[in-house]
């Protein structure tokens, strides 16, 4: 069975899940939900709305909050889950227009006004007013390590992990912990230069402002084998700007090398060529994020969207006939495939 049947294959009697979603929000949904929140009455929604968004997919996490330019706000999230991530954008973009009752988000807004609050956590009381980080731009310059302190924490970390991921989300929102965020650490005593948790939004600010548009830049480095390799890769590289970009294709592509392994300047014309009206032909349905060139072989990194076969069908059509050029396609959610040119 090919890509596109296993992806199709989990859907009831063939509907789309989201559509079947938004029909029952239409027809019942956002009046049951509307006067059962107004109500304070969480018994009457949460049970048949858990059933709806498990029908989307499991996994998925659904809250609802007060809106800000609606009345109310429902949010249907992935938990941080990057495969799920881009089912919760399609439920998005899929959505009706807001309405002064209801808007939607396909991810936790940041709620900084929680970290005002005492709260219990597993069993134990934090006061997260008190809570200090510290934040360390990474090595590449494109993200932090946050250390978080409480005095609450007791170096239990399986139990004061989940706290502190918890508190960035409410600082910096579910997208941006996954943007600017490369890892969390907790630890049981503050540090000299730390910052109270509430100063973090801003320094994650400072650190976007300095970043140019996204943009291909050209590497060089050299394989085990000690064979040379050319790289352009997308920076920054982060899936999260893309989200229902889930579907890797990796075209491939022979040329005639010279004793280093890198195309001769005949075959290079070529290949630019080639990339370009792979790109031009893509136009917003995919994008090209990685090109590597070594020992005779040119592969193009380009993601598109699983659900739209069009854009699948661009490379399919290109290489069609020809007799070296070849393309993979598989899901990948996440970016794994070129996390090592980040």
């Amino acid at each position: 069975m090919g890509l596109l049947g296993r992806r199709t294959a989990g859907r009831r009697g063939g509907k789309d899940p989201i559509a079947v979603f938004w029909q029952w929000w239409a027809e019942e949904g956002e009046a049951l939900l509307t006067s059962a929140t107004r109500a304070g009455d969480f018994d009457a929604y949460v049970t048949v709305m858990s059933q709806r968004v498990r029908g989307i997919a499991r996994g998925l996490e659904w809250e609802t909050r007060t809106g800000t330019a609606s009345e109310h706000t429902l949010c249907v999230s992935s938990g941080g889950d990057a495969s799920l991530r881009p089912v919760a954008e399609r439920w998005y973009r899929a959505s009706p227009p807001a309405s002064p009752r209801w808007d939607f988000v396909p991810a936790r807004n940041a709620q900084p006004a929680m970290l005002n609050s005492t709260i219990s956590y597993r069993g134990k009381t934090f006061d997260l007013s008190r809570t200090r980080v510290h934040a360390a731009v990474t090595r590449a310059g494109d993200s932090l390590i946050v250390s978080v302190y409480n005095p609450g924490f007791t170096g239990q970390w399986d139990d004061e992990y989940g706290l502190c991921a918890l508190l960035l989300e409410w600082l910096l929102g579910e997208d941006d912990v996954e943007r600017w965020v490369e890892r969390i650490d907790c630890i049981v005593h503050d540090v000299v230069d730390s910052l109270p948790a509430a100063d973090l939004p801003a320094r994650v600010a400072e650190l976007a402002e300095g970043f140019p548009a996204p943009h291909l830049i050209r590497m060089t480095g050299t394989l085990g084998s000690g064979a040379p390799i050319l790289v352009r890769a997308l920076r920054p590289l982060r899936w999260i700007d893309h989200p229902h970009f889930d579907l890797h294709s990796a075209v491939r592509i022979p040329f005639g090398a010279d004793d280093d392994g890198l195309p001769l300047p005949g075959p290079l014309e070529e290949m630019r060529a080639l990339e370009d009206g792979l790109a031009r032909s893509l136009g917003i349905r995919g994008m090209l994020v990685v090109a590597e060139t070594s020992r005779g072989v040119r592969t193009l990194h380009f993601y598109t969207d699983s659900e739209d076969q069009n854009g699948r069908d661009v490379l399919d059509t290109a290489v069609r006939g020809q007799r070296t050029i070849s393309v993979k396609h598989s899901l990948d959610p996440g970016w794994k495939k070129v996390r090592d040119f980040a």
